[in-house]
């Protein structure tokens, strides 16, 4: 690792004596040059790293599966209690009738049994007056057709119960299977997060070291980057306005910009942007924050997959740890228009939007300097 590092910042001291009787541009060009001698280097060496790095990637796929399935297990949870919240009022409803019509026949009954069940029709063999016998037979008709009604709303009502009940058993069934699914789904995410992490911390316990010299070839690039961005800002004008909310519905900021301690290396560094989350985005469309044009759309290791878009006058922005890129390196894109998906590739601890504005290449802070509004 010792000879490696020494490697390393032999190619950088290399690189800076070159560079300082050319141009800007060769500057810029000659320390690139550097870093990518660098990093191919390390390629070479570390090819253990790149099996951790692709184990990374294949539980953060496992992550994004899980986490997909959860959303979609407690929606149907959601879907479920409600129905059997409706079933149950259903029930009670159902055996409020029942119970009335049924205390109603039972009542009439007694009455029947008390008066005897053959003094109507006697009452009626006794009336001499044909009106008033052809009155009562209308009148008795009513009462056998009333108590009729009774019994067929009482049937109706037994039926309907049993059928609710039945219902109301399945749904609870299904309730109980979906939440023990769940848990499996949960202890199973918990599981793959914490190898994850466990991956991720070695990963960068190995790079300490090499870290720091990529950071040293890195700080010098963007200097040089600032003094030619600045010189192109002279030509060029954004027109770009406020800039829309990156991740339309969700307005959470995780982590401001500024420095912190980073949640996966464990060390203080700036945090270059604002992190946008929020429950349930995994997933969700992030957009353009202004219309530009696209300059990078790839994967990188910290940043996972990520978008920069450049928008004229020197300011760019930067979005990152998609799950899945809408967009390629050269496209136009419009204020809002849908660019990646939300996701945790890279140095991420969880499904977030880190996004970043470049002012000529210095990063600032997207709502302290008014571009977007929280």
């Amino acid at each position: 690792m010792k000879k490696l590092i020494s490697l390393i910042l032999a190619i950088f001291m290399l690189g800076s004596t070159v560079i300082a009787a050319t141009s800007k541009e060769q500057q810029l060009k000659n320390t690139k040059d550097s870093i990518t001698r660098a990093q191919n280097q390390i390629k070479q060496n570390e090819s253990q790293q790149k099996s951790v790095r692709s184990e990374i990637n294949s539980l953060e796929t496992n992550i994004n599966s899980t986490e997909n399935q959860i959303e979609q297990t407690q929606r149907e949870i959601s879907e479920v209690e409600a129905s059997i919240r409706n079933t149950e009022e259903d029930i009670k409803v159902t055996q409020a009738n029942y119970d009335k019509n049924y205390e109603l026949r039972k009542n009439r009954m007694v009455a029947y049994y008390k008066v005897g069940s053959t003094s109507l029709e006697e009452s009626v063999s006794k009336i001499d007056n044909e009106p008033d016998k052809m009155y009562m037979e209308k009148a008795i008709e009513k009462v056998v057709n009333y108590d009729t009604g009774i019994i067929e709303a009482l049937e109706r009502d037994r039926i309907a119960l049993e059928e609710q009940k039945a219902k109301l058993d399945e749904e609870n069934v299904r309730l109980a299977s979906l939440k023990a699914d769940l848990e499996v789904k949960l202890a199973t995410l918990n599981t793959t997060k914490e190898k994850r992490t466990s991956y991720l911390s070695a990963l960068q316990n190995d790079h300490k070291e090499l870290e720091k010299s990529i950071d040293d070839m890195n700080a010098e690039a963007d200097k040089l980057a600032k003094e030619i961005a600045a010189a192109a800002s002279k030509n060029t004008k954004y027109t770009g306005g406020k800039m829309t909310w990156p991740l339309p519905g969700y307005y959470y900021i995780t982590s401001p910009f500024g420095n912190r301690l980073h949640p996966i290396l464990k060390v203080y560094k700036l945090h270059t942007g604002v992190d946008i989350a929020g429950s349930g985005c995994n997933g969700k469309p992030v957009v353009a924050a202004a219309s530009g044009t696209v300059i990078v759309a790839k994967y990188n290791a910290a940043y996972g997959n990520y978008v920069v878009i450049d928008h004229g006058g020197g300011i760019t922005t930067l979005y990152a740890h998609s799950s899945k890129l809408e967009v390629k390196a050269g496209d136009k894109v419009k204020a809002g228009q849908e660019i990646m998906k939300v996701g945790t590739t890279g140095y991420s601890t969880g499904p977030h939007l880190h996004f970043e504005v470049r002012e000529n290449g210095k990063y600032v802070d997207p709502i302290g300097k008014g571009y977007i509004k929280n």
